[in-house]
């Protein structure tokens, strides 16, 4: 059967549309990762511009995998829980920020202990409530992500303090198959956090808890 030329054209029109529109959706989806990797770096350097990629590294660890890591000897961890807040001083920090990308958890301020907002007892569980879904990490799986999240660190600040000492750090410990780091010292001494990383449903219960103080 011949196919008449109007036919055809009509026919590959369609199909080079098609095919155009399938492009466009693709570009679109390659893009968000790294729209929403670079929004998170750059605010948490907005926040804190003395950040080094340690903490950065911390941040997006922390909504990789949340706080189970912390938690497996609960009883150590409501002891340390219990000494931070005795010897912490109140700021009136009362800011829930994403960890990483805040796709999964978020630090929740021990400020809101301090300044009777919320009890202990309802802060601590819901600490707990969110590690519970925790597994370790295969670290060839973070390696890969880190990997990602660590070239768009790059494109957006690569002259942070101590960037090569920290990369070949971060990546040796890798190699070593550990993945915890702590903040850095700058970060301890500029900003002196007291936090936990909670869930995102831990965290709407506690900002449903702030809605009731107000």
């Amino acid at each position: 059967m011949l196919v008449r030329y109007k036919d055809f054209n009509r026919v590959h029109f369609h199909i080079t549309f098609l095919l155009a529109v399938i492009s466009l959706f693709l570009l679109k989806d390659c893009k968000k990762p790294d729209d929403s990797l670079r929004q998170a770096i750059s605010e948490q350097l907005s926040l804190y511009p003395e950040s080094t990629l340690q903490d950065l590294y911390k941040s997006f660890f922390q909504d990789e995998y949340g706080p189970g890591h912390l938690l497996i000897d609960t009883t150590g961890a409501r002891n340390y829980f219990e000494s931070e807040l005795s010897e912490m001083a109140g700021r009136g920090n009362h800011r829930i920020e994403p960890c990483g990308t805040g796709r999964n958890f978020y630090r929740v301020p021990l400020d809101l202990i301090k300044d009777s907002i919320v009890s202990k007892e309802v802060f601590f569980q819901a600490f707990a409530e969110s590690g519970k879904s925790f597994k370790i990490p295969d670290i060839e799986e973070w390696k890969s992500k880190w990997a990602l999240i660590l070239s768009e660190i790059e494109a957006v600040k690569p002259d942070l303090n101590n960037f090569s000492s920290d990369k070949e750090s971060i990546s040796e410990m890798l190699e070593r198959g550990e993945f915890v780091v702590h903040h850095s010292q700058s970060f301890l001494q500029c900003y002196d956090p007291h936090y936990r990383i909670m869930s995102r449903d831990q965290v709407q219960f506690i900002k449903n808890l702030l809605k009731q103080n107000q």
